[in-house]
């Protein structure tokens, strides 16, 4: 009878090759168009193993229909892109884990601009996408060298964690959490993102909660990001036209420096929807705006508009229809400490504040383009 976990401890192999040893060659990751160093399947279970993953994308890969997998108290290090990457998968748990020193030589898209052909939109240390029913809990997830932290995405014909497209029908991701986790000084990308970048089925139920997210404070640059900077943050966004976000919860989480605004939900393209999203109990302190001059970002803060806890933007007055809806958002009980503006709000609709405790200058700032 075949046992429901199979508990697999990983050995690098080495091959003899005259006087010199070579580390076993990475394996393909699914259809991603990445490398890895190891992969897991249904009921399987990974713990106490130190991955060093150099030379491959990915340290870790869980490809799409599996089901039931453990990884716990495991050291990853090294890959080109990923720490751990997850793909249309369900019922994952990552805990009590070291995800570091990943994104050596990542392949980033760049915040503004064209992105390239070839990079990734969410090259996290942890990322998951098409993924519904895990956890992401109690792990350290630092220096990470590509795109930040951790990420929980849709999947689809745009893949936000590969530079491979692909056809076929977009899965959604639901009932995800990322919970009690450090993530500390992470390079060129946010601590921690929840986005949609697909028609189709939405990112609903993600529960983020108890983290806590290092980063650094602004400085003066108008470049960004500005080099060997840790960019913080928590975000919720839609990223990809017609794409939906609805029941994110952000609650009792930390954060302390962070490059733009601490705590920022951004729907961005036309026929985009963000629903019902919950922030609360949140301590969010030294945050950032939006660099630049001020017509780059004309509805979030810029240097000239100050430092901001919260950001609540969504992309109205384009040319573009119909114009992406921030709607539903309750802010209660959070606390801005060492910011100009405690909440920023822009093209929304049905927005309860309330309880904002700190010490911002202005408790709430409404861009031109209005919101209520």
């Amino acid at each position: 009878m075949t046992p429901k976990s199979t508990i697999i401890s990983i050995t690098l192999a080495f091959a003899t090759l005259g006087a010199n040893c070579a580390v076993a060659a990475c394996l393909t990751a699914g259809n991603t168009g990445l490398t890895t160093k190891v992969i897991l399947t249904s009921n399987q279970q990974l713990t106490g193993t130190v991955i060093s993953a150099t030379g491959c994308d990915v340290g870790i890969y869980i490809g799409p229909g599996t089901d039931k997998v453990l990884i716990s108290g495991v050291t990853v290090s090294g890959a080109n892109e990923h720490g751990i990457f997850v793909q249309d998968a369900s019922h994952v748990t990552i805990q009590y884990s070291v995800v570091t020193g990943n994104g050596v030589a990542g392949h980033a898209c760049p915040p503004a601009g064209a992105p390239p052909v070839g990079c990734i939109a969410e090259d996290k240390g942890i990322e998951l996408v098409g993924t519904s029913n895990s956890t992401v809990t109690h792990n350290v997830v630092s220096h990470n060298h590509a795109d930040g932290g951790i990420g929980v995405a849709d999947d689809g014909p745009t893949d936000p964690g590969a530079p491979n497209t692909h056809p076929g029908n977009s899965i959604g991701a639901k009932n995800d959490e990322v919970s009690n986790n450090l993530i500390i000084n992470n390079s060129n990308g946010c601590g921690i993102v929840v986005a949609a970048y697909n028609q189709g089925p939405p990112v609903e139920n993600i529960q983020v909660f108890g983290n806590t997210v290092i980063g650094t404070a602004p400085g003066s640059a108008q470049v960004f990001p500005p080099s060997g900077s840790y960019i913080g943050q928590i975000v919720v966004a839609t990223d990809g036209p017609f794409a939906k976000i609805s029941n994110t919860q952000v609650v009792g989480n930390n954060l302390d420096g962070s490059e733009l605004p601490g705590i920022v939900v951004h729907s961005n393209v036309f026929g985009d929807t963000i629903t019902q999203t919950l922030i609360q109990d949140n301590v969010i302190a030294d945050n950032g705006y939006y660099p630049g001059p001020p017509a780059t970002n004309p509805n979030g803060p810029g240097i000239l508009q100050g430092t901001t806890g919260i950001a609540l933007i969504a992309e109205v007055g384009g040319n573009a229809s119909p114009s992406p809806v921030l709607a539903h958002t309750n802010v209660s009980s959070n606390t801005i400490l060492n910011d100009t503006n405690g909440v920023w709000i822009c093209g929304t609709n049905d927005t309860n504040i309330h309880q904002l405790q700190g010490n911002p200058t202005n408790s709430t700032v409404t861009c031109n383009a209005g919101g209520n």
